[in-house]
């Protein structure tokens, strides 16, 4: 009933604005960063426009549309090697830092469960002071190598349709006519954290934590721009 409610709210506010056919569909926002070890301010492009930066899995908004978030979450996301140290292309994402895998890099990385989470639009911030350790879920199962003889290997357990998001209350609305600004500090650097892993079969891959991402889920309302004459 209440995502009933809201719905009937966002499509009133929409025809009050001269967009009475507006479509809201259910979406994701998936935006990422490269890590890098001498900044501790990571600041998200939001928009497709924004081309230059734009990695192939992410997902931008389009400037013609607008996205109402309804839940959040934020991590590391890592790109996997094989045994040659050439990357697959495959990504994997992390909500923690590996400390049972390899306590050295954790420690590279540790520190972004320690930051804060700001978003503004057109320079009004919306949401401020915002722990990024809300998005950390350190799961019942974690790495385990393959060692012969034992249990066999396992990765984190990780649910994403529902494990590290966030309800976001009140809504928060980006638009793509407007200037959004998505920041997350941190109190100190992290760098790029290599995990050695071995799968079942005895063959050894890394799991290189070589980004961090924002991902957000909700409505996204198709030509829901309102740009200024």
């Amino acid at each position: 009933m209440a995502s009933r409610i809201n719905f009937k709210t966002i499509i009133a506010k929409y025809s009050k604005l001269g967009k009475s056919n507006v479509r809201l569909t259910q979406s994701s926002l998936y935006l990422t960063k490269p890590i890098q070890p001498n900044t501790t301010v990571y600041n998200f492009d939001v928009l497709e426009t924004q081309a230059s930066t734009l990695q192939n899995n992410e997902i931008r908004l389009n400037l013609n549309d607008e996205f109402i978030i309804a839940q959040m979450s934020m991590g590391l996301e890592c790109s996997i090697q094989d045994g040659m140290r050439v990357d697959t292309g495959a990504k994997f994402l992390l909500t923690y830092a590996p400390f049972e895998q390899d306590a050295v890099n954790a420690v590279k990385i540790a520190n972004f469960y320690s930051g804060a989470l700001q978003i503004s639009v057109n320079n009004i911030v919306y949401l401020d002071k915002y722990d990024t350790r809300r998005a950390q879920i350190v799961p019942t199962t974690n790495f385990n190598n393959f060692v012969a003889g034992t249990a066999g290997a396992t990765q984190p357990s990780i649910n994403w349709s529902q494990d590290s998001f966030y309800g976001n209350e009140p809504l928060l609305t980006l638009s793509g006519s407007k200037k959004n600004t998505i920041t997350i500090s941190l109190p100190t650097a992290i760098s790029n954290a290599t995990f050695l892993v071995k799968d079942n079969t005895g063959n050894s891959y890394n799991v290189v934590a070589d980004r961090v991402f924002f991902f957000v889920r909700g409505l996204n309302a198709q030509n829901g721009s309102v740009f200024q004459g």
